[in-house]
């Protein structure tokens, strides 16, 4: 995961609270009204905890797991009332149970193997209250067949970061973008190089997860239509997933 622990300084500052200023009124929409007050709240792929502080502020419980460790030291810092661990989405273990369950900012697509989805969707399931929602976004094939390739420079006077696109392969159906990073740390200028790679499932295999996982009721939404605008909307498809009582 040393990818996602060079990327999360970057990742905290300019990222995180951009999204979850336009995913959190949905969530408070779509999902947080299913959520017992006061309830236990498990944040899968966690980031730097910017949705937990979200959380935590509205009086709920939050358990977060992440992969990244630098992830979850910046998560410790911006929710130091939740619960973070560090844990790879298809292998984590929570104790208890939770009376709902998030993942935000096409964390999922992250995943690359089907199977490791499929059971980072089990163990979600087995982690939660019967009845209990979960919810969760993903990019859709429109949106790696639009922006995804473009290029992207950020220029600061101690910091620098490009970002540029491989593509999309619709015959794998995965998406590459290569990213560079500088930053002045003690006078001295460091950098850093990661390549990023997620994999775009189909509404058939999400949905086929969601069954096998023992999710019953399942609601798809499209984040346009629910208000998220611009490049973080388009091709952004929203799950709530109940597990079966």
């Amino acid at each position: 995961m040393a990818t996602y622990d060079d990327f999360a300084w970057f990742y905290n500052r300019y990222w995180n609270e951009e999204f979850h200023s336009l995913a959190f009124p949905i969530l408070e929409r779509v999902w947080l009204p299913r959520v017992r007050k006061g309830g236990r709240v498990l944040d899968v792929c966690c980031g730097t905890g910017y949705l937990a502080a979200l959380l935590v502020e509205r009086g709920y419980r939050v358990t977060g797991v992440d992969a990244s460790e630098s992830m979850v030291e910046f998560a410790r810092a911006a929710a130091p009332r939740a619960e973070f661990h560090v844990g790879d989405a298809a292998r984590f273990e929570v104790g208890g149970r939770f009376d709902g369950a998030v993942s935000t900012f096409d964390s999922l697509n992250h995943i690359m193997e089907l199977e490791d989805f499929q059971e980072c969707l089990r163990r979600t399931a087995a982690a939660l209250q019967p009845g209990s929602a979960f919810a969760f976004d993903v990019l859709a094939e429109e949106a790696y067949r639009t922006r995804w390739g473009e290029a992207f420079v950020l220029v600061r006077d101690d910091h620098v970061l490009t970002i540029s696109g491989a593509g999309f392969d619709f015959r794998t159906r995965l998406a590459r973008c290569t990213i560079t990073m500088f930053r002045l740390v003690d006078g001295r200028w460091r950098r850093s190089d990661a390549v990023v790679e997620e994999r775009c499932y189909t509404p058939e295999e999400i949905g086929g997860a969601l069954g096998e996982a023992g999710f019953g009721k399942v609601e798809r939404y499209q984040a346009q239509e629910l208000g998220m605008g611009g490049q973080l909307g388009e091709g952004r498809v929203f799950y709530v997933g109940t597990v079966i009582s």
